[in-house]
């Protein structure tokens, strides 16, 4: 069940038992097939939009030379049509080897249009990530983020 759907759920369930709404319905909820809006929700103007994704894995990954060299990449969240300055929760995915990084749930440059994750090998007495890491892994960024109109 998507995280969207089940924001759904627990609201029709709320609002089954006559719970006020305080702060708005689910992302696009009256776009949905069968979801309706309460009648008390507040004005579309302070409604929260919430949307999720992730990239495709192996792809979109860079370079990046430091001290401790490893790879960034960045995430474009464009099409979730935030209009304020979201708050995002993200972490990595893949094949495997995903569980030996850092920095896999910190976000850098958050904007309403995206944000960048910057990640590298934990032990540091590896070899430095190559972007040839990260598609022979699969390696992704899942992604939600909510709107803060």
């Amino acid at each position: 069940m998507s995280i969207a759907r089940s924001t759904t759920v627990a609201l029709s369930a709320a609002l089954a038992f006559g719970a006020t709404l305080m702060t708005g319905v689910s992302a696009h909820a009256e776009a949905r097939h069968g979801v309706k809006p309460a009648a008390n929700a507040l004005a579309a103007d302070t409604t929260q939009r919430i949307a999720s994704g992730a990239t495709a894995p192996g792809q979109g990954w860079v370079l990046y030379d430091s001290n401790t060299p490893g790879l960034y990449i960045d995430v474009d969240t464009s099409a979730a049509g935030f209009t304020g300055s979201p708050t995002y929760t993200v972490s990595v995915g893949g094949l495997g080897h995903h569980f030996e990084l850092t920095g896999t749930s910190t976000v850098y440059q958050a904007t309403k249009t995206g944000f960048r994750v910057y990640i590298r090998w934990a032990d540091d007495s590896r070899a430095p990530l190559t972007v040839q890491d990260a598609v022979e892994w699969g390696w992704y960024v899942n992604w939600v983020g909510v709107d803060n109109p």
